[in-house]
């Protein structure tokens, strides 16, 4: 079969070498938006002796995920780079064995049980912010990572890691790091090599597994249904009434565990971020928080008052998607795109160059929550805003997560007005999720709200 390539661009084996040994950190979030500008929505780059295809095209993200997803595979490079941390978990695993864990998962997100969640939620982020002090410097991504790391173990486990919450976020976090070095590596070392960061990155894994065993084992010893999502999972019985065994509960519940703060935390920390370089905004997003909820705690029924802070939130994830691209395989030879693919082909579905894409969004790179008003959010392509993915394989927390989001942005609104500490450098780097490469530094400033009456 001849290989028909889109246009793209080619880096000899040489030069690939070169950046490598240079230690020059290859910046895939560029990347995808550079290759789009010049060689458009369906683009190959030829890595020395690798080949892979950048895609930022609504409708191929379409026909990839939605239309023709059993026609590829994950890439064996995430489950060389999440496999050590994630086990067979809902993220990296495939065929009959995703499909059945997905079926045993689902009614652990039912809308109804995430909604019971709703005054942990607002509970943990009022706690947090009991604890600040006019004045003070606080590290907000790590804050955010605190925060919803304690909500995760509370609604997963019912669990309070409060006293443990630094450590097990720096342990996710070096784990996380070590994940990225795989997925960036030019050669993937076996993990018998014992090399001082793989040795590392297991003692960090063995030292979480034993966390979340101890979860598992207290459930299973007292057999109580505290109505979270750990008693869900145990509950759960396939067809033929089989259960899940302890490791693959375990994958399981640290895919959740990830999946379930990590994103959340740096969404948060992006908003705020857009938030304090746009002050027109935050105005605006402060009279609707005041209007809706007074000095009172937020509520799940305040959710439908807060249609500003949906939009703020929607937009956030557009800019700084966490989950920035998703990998991909073709099982078979297979055309796409009016070109021809070959098996085992790598391709990006790079959600984070299409939400920045001139021809999906205009002006792509202003923060601008009006995109997703009632009016506007109608006229974007049905596929070209994929913050939580698409097709059988989307996010199964989305519904969780958003509702996290605007909660807990809602209650700190009310409550503090944060600040950037000058001098900083903020850039994006992508690790499994988006995160700010050398933090986010602010100074916070409490608010006293007034009672205010509440709109009918």
């Amino acid at each position: 079969m001849t290989i028909m390539y889109p246009p793209g661009v080619r880096t000899g084996v040489i030069e690939t070498l070169r950046t490598v040994l240079s230690g020059v950190e290859f910046d895939l979030l560029q990347f995808a938006k550079d290759s789009q500008a010049q060689f458009g929505d369906f683009n190959y780059t030829k890595f020395g002796w690798v080949t892979f295809y950048m895609i930022t095209d609504p409708d191929l993200m379409h026909e990839i995920l939605v239309e023709r997803p059993e026609e590829f595979y994950k890439i064996k490079l995430i489950k060389y780079a999440l496999g050590p941390f994630l086990g067979n978990g809902l993220l990296t695993n495939e065929g009959d064995f995703w499909k059945k864990q997905r079926k045993l998962a689902q009614p652990a997100f039912h809308s109804k049980r995430i909604e019971a969640y709703a005054n942990v939620m607002v509970d943990y982020a009022r706690r947090m912010l009991a604890g600040w002090r006019t004045g003070e410097t606080r590290r907000l991504d790590r804050e955010m990572m605190k925060l919803t790391l304690n909500i995760v173990a509370k609604t997963l486990f019912d669990a309070d890691v409060s006293g443990d919450a630094d450590h097990v976020g720096d342990l996710l976090t070096r784990i996380l790091e070590a994940s990225n070095d795989r997925l960036n590596a030019a050669f993937q070392i076996p993990d018998w090599v014992p090399t001082a960061k793989t040795r590392q990155m297991h003692r960090d894994i063995a030292e979480l597994d034993v966390i979340i065993q101890r979860f598992i084992d207290e459930r299973r010893q007292s057999g109580e249904d505290k109505g979270d999502l750990l008693s869900m999972l145990l509950q759960a019985r396939d067809d033929d009434g089989s259960t899940m065994d302890d490791k693959q509960l375990r994958d399981e519940l640290m895919t959740i565990f990830l999946a379930g703060h990590e994103t959340t935390a740096m969404n948060l920390t992006w908003t705020w971020y857009l938030l304090m370089e746009h002050p027109d905004v935050m105005a605006r997003l402060k009279a609707e928080v005041d209007a809706a909820l007074g000095d009172r705690p937020a509520t799940m029924a305040d959710l439908g008052k807060l249609k500003y802070a949906e939009m703020v939130i929607k937009e956030s994830l557009r800019l700084y998607p966490p989950a920035a691209s998703a990998g991909r395989e073709p099982i078979h030879d297979l055309h796409l795109g009016g070109y021809t693919i070959p098996k085992g082909a790598l391709l990006t579905l790079s959600m984070y160059g299409m939400h920045h894409n001139p021809k999906v969004f205009p002006n792509p790179e202003v923060f601008d929550p009006e995109r997703f008003s009632p009016e506007n959010e109608k006229n974007i392509p049905r596929y070209g805003y994929l913050p939580f993915g698409a097709g059988p394989r989307v996010c199964i927390g989305n519904s969780f997560a958003l509702m996290e989001a605007r909660l807990v942005l809602a209650t700190m609104v009310q409550q503090a007005d944060l600040s950037l500490v000058a001098g900083q450098n903020i850039v994006p780097k992508q690790l499994v999720t988006v995160r700010p490469a050398n933090g986010i530094e602010v100074k916070v400033k409490l608010r006293k709200v007034e009672k205010t009456a509440v709109p009918a």
